[in-house]
């Protein structure tokens, strides 16, 4: 039985870089040793391809998943690839080989599937994870050219995209940056996640160094405004899986150094609360006006943390929930720190909790401003609806 992690116990781990990491996991860091040497490196989630194995494979890797995530001391999101691009590995065989019920036993933060047949891909996964009684959510893998011209209906029906070098090399070559970019703002203005997975460090599989143009790609994907880099071969058989999320975390802070991430007039929330993207945008302009150290927020869902977060604001997001996969689902949230607390009874513990949480693990000190986010009343499965500024005390 896995133990849950608490979060009094967690670490201020990748706490500076905004654009989160993922790595697949592989027989190069499949040993908890080693995984754990990869988490403090900075990966914030992991994937695992259950287009082969057993469910003996797939409960061992889990178990060391969550093992490494207590002793990491911070959320660890999985993510789990159900089917292959290229069609060996259906939706039909998922079903056939237990997939989906094992998925659906277990706590997934996230299902990625390959969307072959755009938005009606999505929605068959959907049902199937429906009768398993799942809860992940849904990432479409951009495997396919066609899925560019299906784009917007994909995001739309999807809990968040992921960019593959497979779907991009089925486009004329002088489109490929262009599209990356495009999908990119197209998932902030509907507010989820982007995640791209290119084999940006594909030398590293058998180098200790990246190229240069590697290391220029990381930081073009930062600039792009993509909310994490999933790392394949380069951490599941590579020779230096390590080294590799470590270059990837080291060149995602240096470029987001340079970032003016304060100054992006861009729209978020295209169908999402009216009120909840008006309240997200209006934090992002309040922090041009005053220093605030930290913006926090407590809910039962990532819907809040999510649009704040595509707000790109210049200051860490600490997200709370006393549900454990929500806090795991924002580990590829651009920018976010997701930890567990308990349900507070009342706004005034609300308040108490989220800034004690801040202090405790560096967000804040003392004399620092904090915005305070929630709904109000508590626990009515609103969205947030309401803020305050807190000093620090």
């Amino acid at each position: 039985m896995v133990e849950p992690f608490r979060t009094s116990e967690f670490a201020v781990t990748g706490m500076l870089k905004r654009t989160k990491v993922a790595a697949t996991i592989g027989p190069s860091c499949s040993r908890t040793e080693m995984l754990e040497t990869i988490v403090r490196a900075g990966a914030d989630a992991c994937l695992l391809d259950f287009t082969s194995g057993t469910p003996a494979d797939w409960q061992a890797a889990y178990e060391v998943i969550r093992e490494v995530e207590g002793m990491a001391k911070q959320p660890v999101a999985i993510l789990a690839r159900i089917n292959s691009d290229d069609g060996r590995f259906s939706l039909e065989d998922a079903v056939k080989s237990g997939v989906l019920d094992w998925i659906g036993q277990q706590e997934i933060e996230y299902v990625t599937t390959s969307a072959s047949q755009g938005s009606r891909s999505i929605q068959q996964v959907r049902e199937a994870l429906d009768r398993v009684g799942s809860t992940a959510a849904i990432l479409a893998r951009l495997d396919h050219g066609s899925n560019y011209r299906d784009i917007d209906s994909i995001i739309q029906a999807s809990d968040g995209v992921i960019v593959t070098s497979t779907g991009l090399n089925e486009l004329e070559k002088w489109s490929i940056p262009v599209m990356q970019k495009m999908v990119a703002r197209q998932c902030q203005i509907g507010a989820k996640p982007c995640l791209v997975q290119r084999g940006v460090l594909s030398s590293m599989q058998h180098a200790l160094e990246p190229t240069d143009g590697e290391v220029f790609d990381i930081a073009n994907i930062v600039f792009d405004h993509a909310d994490a880099i999933l790392l394949g071969d380069e951490t599941a058989t590579g020779d230096y899986p390590t080294e590799a999320v470590e270059v990837v975390s080291k060149t995602v802070i240096a470029t987001e150094s340079l970032m003016e991430i304060t100054d992006r007039p861009i729209k978020v929330g295209f169908g999402q609360p009216p009120n909840t993207a008006a309240l997200a945008y209006s934090i992002r302009h309040i922090l041009k006006m005053q220093e605030i150290a930290a913006v926090g927020v407590y809910s039962q869902t990532t819907a809040t943390a999510g649009l704040i977060a595509k707000n790109w604001i210049d200051c860490p997001i600490l997200a709370l929930s006393d549900i454990p996969s929500t806090v795991r689902k924002m580990g590829i949230y651009h920018g976010v720190v997701s930890r567990q607390m308990k349900a507070p009874t009342s706004t005034a513990e609300m308040l108490s909790s989220t800034t004690s949480i801040a202090k405790q693990i560096g967000l804040v000190a003392p004399g620092d401003r904090m915005i305070v986010v929630s709904e109000l009343p508590l626990h009515t499965g609103e969205n947030a609806n309401a803020f305050v500024i807190e000093t620090i005390r």
